[in-house]
């Protein structure tokens, strides 16, 4: 007899990302986690997957093991680690780590024919990334910290740019993200983009000595420009050069292509920040579009909790034999794409991988494609596409899959409002017994530029488990339908909100075993602002549980790492500019309305929608009388369902049906 899946199978899971392809293209490694309670984070290791023999093996055992890159003779693998608090023999002697309080990053390598990992080097600041040169050197992305000279040491952090603050990284002042080249001759680690430069998503042309990356330069206003620019750096030289000047775009990523420079960027002409970006050819500092008619992401965008680890790809296009590659998220879906010619009169980009639901991470080798993906119910497995055909290549999850019982997303497509079609599901309980009704939980996403689709959701099939129906769509604001459909700019609150009742009425109205009388609301981010927004304008929900969520646009703008330009893109106001708009757009201006029964759920570290946000709503309910909790996660952040700590993640777990449990079940 099969299980029912408990809060605590989140411990059972093994998290699967960062694919990458032997520079040979023989071979596959990736990165496995897998929670660990007694140290409460996650162990995670390196595996290596052989094309040839389908020799599937663990290369590391540290649990601590990060990020890596292939040695260029494809025999070994260098990573960094944690795995060993012990300086390096080449290490410098300031700054090498001594001090537990300053950054370091280890490296390590460990030939793939096995033995032990050899300890390489370690810089004196965090790294994020690695590759190998032609010349035995390393190109590093680090972070570095600002210097400030203290006479008196004092403890103190001072500001002079915004943001101030990142969501997972904390109060960072000055900080900036660069490049820099190790050099195992002199055992030296070199910075070679300058102290104004923010460096993103970056393309390596190792055979020429080069390197292509987006980047943020905050000067002169000291304000991170939405407007960013794609330059050239020379790794002999260090000139780092401007290819991209007098062009207002945003861009998100740049990749050389048979020597040209290809990009995807937006002028946020149509929808604000979240406009949809197109593909084009810089050259000479001119854009020429290679996909006029594209309006969908590129990355990934559907919502799940069990993908813990997976690299960030938005924006990001990759050069291959097949075409330009990168992830869609089309309606419910987000598969690897090939953006061909045809796409300059109109074609759509070709699907390559049909079969999964959602990728999450992915490389490329060729003609060959190695990806991490959801197919159906089943927990992420790495998969190969090599000649027009997917095959799955790991199983550590299907044990979970063929052992619990789970309840089946029921796609439907309901009417919201102003004529657009919204694409929903349903979820019965699990063992639900005919002509019975249960009480039922909206899900609402976040973003709001996401989208639900029909993958494993932990917390959902838990909900299920528990004997609850779920209820869940992808209202107006979210991804997968085009610009349109997402710029909900200055109508938050309404165009969503419509589409929300609209889709929650047709699930009472047909599905017999939902009780209309047992509704339960909840969801995070953009979900938690919604579930502030609806327990203020309806009485319907006879529970609520808001998560890291908004309660007051007007106070958003100075308080969180994006609110800065956000809150006047989306809301069309500022404190000194239309605060009006921002704040009829603000649940906590209605919370005399509200009676509904809350749980609110939010963490210290929280700089994407901050403490206060949530404090100001909980304040709000109390006042006016209305039965709440705040429930505050120490030393978490606004990824807590997705990525915080074990034991946090099942307090989460269980705080949210048990709130539910109390308000709607007799």
């Amino acid at each position: 007899m099969k299980q029912r899946v408990e809060y605590r199978d989140l411990l059972k899971f093994h998290f699967l990302a960062a694919p990458a392809f032997s520079p040979d293209g023989n071979r596959i490694a990736y990165r496995v986690s897998r929670a660990n309670t007694e140290k409460n984070g996650y162990d995670s290791d390196i595996w290596v997957y052989d094309l040839g023999t389908a020799l599937n093996r663990r290369l590391t055992a540290g649990g601590s093991e990060s990020f890596f890159c292939w040695s260029r003779d494809s025999q070994r693998i260098v990573f960094a680690s944690d795995r060993d608090g012990k300086k390096c023999p080449h290490g410098k002697k300031k700054g090498d780590g001594g001090d537990k309080n300053e950054p370091v990053t280890r490296f390590y390598a460990i030939r793939t024919d096995g033995g032990e990992a050899e300890k390489l080097f370690e810089i004196p600041h965090k790294a994020t990334a690695i590759q190998p040169l032609t010349d035995g050197r390393y190109l590093i992305t680090a972070i570095f910290e600002p210097e400030y000279d203290d006479p008196d040491d004092a403890s103190v952090m001072i500001f002079e740019q915004l943001p101030f603050m990142a969501n997972g990284k904390g109060y960072i002042g000055q900080r900036r993200v660069g490049l820099g080249v190790y050099d195992p001759a002199s055992w030296e680690f070199k910075r070679l983009t300058s102290g104004t430069l923010d460096v993103g998503h970056t393309s390596l042309d190792a055979d020429r000595g080069r390197v292509l990356f987006v980047g943020w330069d905050y000067e002169p206003t000291g304000v991170k420009p939405l407007d960013n620019g794609v330059y050239e750096l020379d790794l002999a030289s260090g000139e780092c050069r401007l290819l991209s000047e007098g062009l207002v775009y945003g861009f998100k990523h740049a990749e050389w292509c048979d020597g040209a420079v290809v990009v995807s960027a937006t002028d946020r002409k149509a929808m604000g920040v979240n406009e949809n970006p197109k593909v084009y050819v810089l050259k000479d500092g001119e854009l020429d579009c290679l996909t006029p008619e594209l309006d969908c992401t590129l990355g990934h965008a559907i919502s799940a909790d069990t993908s813990y680890g997976c690299t960030d790809h938005d924006g990001s296009i990759t050069f291959s034999s097949l075409g330009l590659i990168c992830t869609i998220v089309d309606v419910m879906k987000a598969r690897i794409c090939a953006i061909t010619p045809d796409l300059r009169s109109g074609g759509r980009p070709k699907v390559l991988t049909p079969a999964v639901s959602s990728v999450i991470d992915y490389a490329v080798s060729g003609q060959r494609i190695a990806y991490v993906a959801y197919e159906g119910l089943r927990l992420p497995e790495l998969y190969l596409l090599e000649d027009g055909a997917e095959r799955r290549l790991t199983s550590f999850n299907d044990a979970f899959f063929e052992e619990h019982s789970l309840s089946q997303p029921i796609h439907v497509t309901v009417e919201g409002g102003d004529g657009w079609t919204l694409d929903g599901w349903y979820m019965r309980p699990v063992d639900a017994r005919e002509g019975e009704k249960y009480p039922t939980i909206l899900n609402i996403h976040g973003g709001p530029k996401a989208a639900f689709g029909d993958v494993y959701h932990h917390e959902m099939q838990f909900w299920a488990a528990q004997g609850y129906a779920v209820i869940y769509c992808n209202p107006r604001g979210g991804d997968g339908r085009g610009s349109k459909f997402s710029d909900i700019r200055g109508v938050y609150g309404d165009a969503d909100y419509r589409d929300l009742m609209a889709f929650t009425d047709w699930c009472v109205k047909n599905l017999k075993f939902i009780d209309p009388d047992r509704l339960g609301v909840t969801g995070g981010s953009y979900g938690g602002y919604m579930t502030n927004w609806i327990i203020t304008q309806t009485d319907r929900f006879k529970a609520a549980v808001s998560q890291r969520s908004i309660a007051n646009w007007v106070s958003k703008f100075g308080g969180c790492d994006i609110g800065f330009y956000y809150v006047e893109d989306q809301h069309l106001g500022t404190p000194w500019k239309n605060p009006e708009k921002a704040w009829a757009e603000s649940p906590v201006a209605y919370a005399d309305r509200a009676k509904t029964p809350t749980l609110f759920i939010h963490s210290t570290e929280d700089f994407r929608c901050e403490l206060n946000q949530g404090f100001q709503m909980f304040t709000a309910l109390k006042v006016n009388g209305v039965e709440s909790r705040m429930c505050v996660f120490k030393g978490e952040n606004h990824e807590l369902s997705r990525s915080g700590k074990p034991r946090n993640r099942l307090g989460r777990l269980r705080a949210i049906c048990d709130w539910f449990d109390k308000y709607l079940k007799k």
